[in-house]
């Protein structure tokens, strides 16, 4: 498998890249269902801790992307298209064995048979870039410090777990899984771990979540807020005066190109009329609680 390769990367490195991603996969699935619903859900089709869309998602891209690195928007363009076109595959296939959607953009704009839609397209496009240009170099890294013989033995391992949860996964959905309550007990002990380490993820989501809203409840994201918009305003004003001396400059009248855009002055212009046209609204309404507490 090392001396076999498909593109710039060889099978083992492949190999491995796909179990790395179908478990980040699973992690990020996990930690926005725990955002959106509030609890645990083990996400994914298989009982393990694994997504394995996410990592043949991966994969694809490592193998087709990978000569079009110089280029973030070919990059960008390709990804969006490819794991379209692998979740519109994918999510079909499922439905047509299972009889059941296992994610449905229906009620979302652009979507083709719920399957796939231009948001998620455009995320996927998003996420490719972090992963080449940001999180695929890290990975790199720690799969070439693994021995190579020690690397065959755990992705040997992780290919027998994996094939013996596909198919009690897959008999579990058959009718068989109905009849067979050993079944259901043989899925339960292959979900223990991915319970586990889902149930630390979700509740490190909801830590965090609560965390938020409690800095929130307390004023001081809205006077960080306030402290960050002051920044920009203070940047804005310089820019606008920077602008202004360059504008009134021999030089940029004896050569009009290096003037400032007109079109990047007026957005300058109009974040600072916005900014203290805020201001004023604030100091107005501090005024009117000052005034209603004196009464």
């Amino acid at each position: 498998m090392a001396h076999i390769f498909i593109g710039d990367y060889s099978l083992y490195e492949l190999a491995a890249y796909f179990y790395a991603y179908a478990f980040l996969g699973w992690c990020a699935e996990v930690v926005f269902a725990a955002a959106k619903t509030g609890k645990f859900v083990n996400r994914g089709f298989l009982n393990g801790p694994l997504c394995p869309i996410y990592g043949a998602g991966v994969v694809l891209l490592l193998v087709c992307l990978s000569p079009l690195k110089k280029w973030f928007s070919a990059v960008f363009l390709g990804a969006a298209l490819l794991c379209s076109v692998l979740e519109f595959l994918t999510g079909f296939a499922l439905e047509k064995i299972f009889h059941r959607k296992w994610w449905d953009y229906s009620d979302r704009p652009f979507n083709l048979m719920g399957y796939v839609c231009l948001s998620m397209s455009l995320l996927w496009g998003a996420a490719a870039l972090a992963v080449v240009y940001a999180v695929q170099p890290a990975i790199e890294a720690l799969v070439d410090r693994i021995p190579v013989s020690a690397g065959y033995i755990t992705l040997g391992i992780f290919a027998a777990l994996t094939a013996v949860d596909l198919v009690f996964t897959l008999l579990q959905i058959s009718s068989l899984g109905k009849k067979y309550r050993q079944l259901e007990r043989v899925n339960k002990v292959l979900r223990a771990g991915s319970d586990t380490i889902g149930s630390v993820l979700s509740a490190a989501t909801l830590k965090g979540g609560a965390a938020v809203e409690k800095i929130k409840e307390s004023g001081a994201y809205i006077g960080l807020r306030g402290r960050l918009e002051e920044i920009r305003y203070r940047n804005a004003k310089r820019r606008d005066a920077v602008y202004d001396k360059i504008e009134k400059s021999r030089l940029a009248k004896a050569f009009p190109s290096l003037a400032p855009n007109p079109e990047r002055r007026a957005k300058i212009k109009r974040q600072l009329r916005a900014y203290e046209e805020k201001a004023k609204a604030d100091e107005t309404k501090e005024d009117t609680s000052k005034k209603d507490k004196d009464e």
